[in-house]
């Protein structure tokens, strides 16, 4: 038997399947690549919006506080306005679009102190705006404590590689 010798590819042959291996190994490692870039822009945005909305948020929790504040302040029970109908008071001022305002953006039940359509005193309108006030505040706190809890544990986990 005649035994046949091997066969080997040409130059040309080679370097197209070693071009082909190039570009196909390329093509993956810019996918990688690519890839990588995205998730990091897409939590670069993500993070720029958390803190967007965070600021958007205290900046209105701090507005209904002073706008709470300054209700209180005009509209402060004084001697002779405990039985006045506040109502009527904050309508002819236009002030009780304010406070229904404030009730729909906070959704503070105050309806056990004013009641839609019926007349409320002094004393009744600085409960209700009291019971909104502190909603509020304790809110910012929370927020406030829960910034400060994960600023800790992200130093903490940040010296705790650190440390052997």
């Amino acid at each position: 038997m005649l035994q046949q010798e091997p066969v080997l590819p040409s130059s040309s042959t080679q370097f197209l399947q070693g071009l082909g291996l190039g570009i196909g190994a390329t093509a993956v490692l810019f996918y990688f690549w690519h890839t990588e870039a995205v998730y990091q822009l897409q939590q670069q945005w993500l993070g720029e919006q958390k803190v967007m909305l965070q600021q958007q948020q205290s900046r209105s929790s701090q507005q209904n506080i002073e706008t709470i504040d300054l209700l209180m302040k005009s509209y402060a029970v004084t001697l002779g306005s405990e039985d006045t109908d506040m109502r009527n008071q904050l309508s002819q001022s236009g002030h009780l679009v304010l406070l229904q305002q404030l009730q729909q953006k906070t959704q503070v039940d105050i309806s056990d102190l004013i009641t839609d359509g019926k007349p409320f005193n002094a004393a009744q309108l600085y409960a209700a705006l009291l019971r909104i006030k502190q909603q509020q505040e304790k809110l910012q706190a929370r927020k406030q404590l829960d910034e400060r809890l994960q600023q800790q544990q992200e130093s903490s986990a940040q010296t705790a590689p650190n440390n052997p």
